[in-house]
């Protein structure tokens, strides 16, 4: 494995501080404290942060500084709505263009998303779901499609980060292991996967849709009761 740099490092740790909850929504995230927390220069946190607020994960606040955006139900009922046409679209049209090479990545994050989700890897699991979400939507052939799924994407992950019950879960050796088969996003994405490789674009989009549909429905139960 090829070692990260220092602004993929930043982009690494920084997301991994919001995952832990160790900053909440409508916090600000400053430059400099977290290059110091981090031990690395200003430009690779500055770069980093930059990436993150393209991506839609953080807001601009300055040149210095920025935040974690503020949860609301029309900001999520707008942005959930979005990626179900968007990603629909992208994974009926993988249906069409992937290659066998392409499924059997695909195949084998479906694995890897399982015993990670049975560890309670919350990091290593964030980053296989987005290579799930974000690998469908590079399979589009549409860069535009992929450009704005990868922004919407990491928006929506900021619900899931703080409400979904895998990541509210205590970690370390005592957390208990949990049945993947008994996950409805691993049992979505292996369906979505297995549409894909059958060629089934009708199905594809149905099923992400569904998938993200379904997410939708189980954070909106939580986020507004808090």
């Amino acid at each position: 494995m090829s070692k990260l740099s220092a602004e993929e490092r930043a982009h690494k740790e920084i997301v991994n501080l919001i995952l832990s909850q160790k900053y909440a929504p409508g916090d600000r995230l400053v430059e400099a404290e977290l290059a110091q927390e981090l031990g690395l220069s200003r430009t690779p946190v500055r770069n980093a942060l930059r990436k993150l607020i393209a991506e839609g994960l953080l807001e601009s606040q300055n040149n210095r500084s920025c935040t974690i955006p503020k949860i609301t139900p029309a900001d999520m009922e707008a942005l959930f709505s979005v990626r179900v046409t968007l990603e629909g679209r992208a994974a009926a049209a993988a249906a069409k263009l992937a290659t066998g090479a392409d499924i059997d990545q695909l195949r084998g994050l479906i694995a890897l998303e399982r015993k990670l989700y049975a560890e309670g890897s919350k990091d290593l699991y964030t980053e296989v779901n987005e290579k799930i979400h974000l690998g469908i939507a590079k399979l589009s052939r549409n860069e535009y499609l992929e450009r704005f799924i990868r922004q919407t994407f990491w928006r929506a992950e900021l619900y899931i980060f703080f409400f979904d019950r895998f990541y509210m879960r205590p970690v370390g050796s005592d957390a208990p292991l949990r049945d993947p088969d008994k996950s409805q996003s691993c049992r979505e994405h292996a369906r979505l996967v297995e549409a894909i490789a059958a060629q089934d674009s009708p199905l594809a989009e149905s099923v992400m849709r569904e998938h993200i549909q379904s997410t939708y429905q189980t954070i909106t139960r939580r986020v507004f009761s808090y």
